[in-house]
């Protein structure tokens, strides 16, 4: 239930943000072709860095990274990504 919980308030709470940022010209970065966001894993043994690794070698950007390391600027980040990967450590 925490999982939902918690996913409700992100897709209520945070992910307006960006819209709300986006429409007021206020965003840190500009947006490009090339972002992806890196989600569904909590990073314990550090194997998500190492695709965040990979991906940027490859020459997309990754904007945001959660929830293992993320930040709550990534979350807001994360709407802007043309590319969503599930990056699970058991899958």
């Amino acid at each position: 239930l925490g999982h939902h919980i918690a996913n409700d308030a992100i897709r209520d709470w945070i992910f307006p943000e960006y819209d709300k940022l986006k429409k007021e010209n206020r965003l840190d970065f500009e947006p490009s072709p090339y972002d992806v966001a890196l989600i569904g894993d909590y990073n314990i043994g550090g194997d998500a860095w190492a695709s965040r690794m990979l991906l940027e070698e490859m020459g997309l950007r990754v904007v945001a990274q959660w929830s293992g390391d993320g930040t709550l600027n990534e979350l807001i980040q994360g709407p802007a990504a043309k590319l969503v990967l599930i990056h699970c450590y058991r899958s």
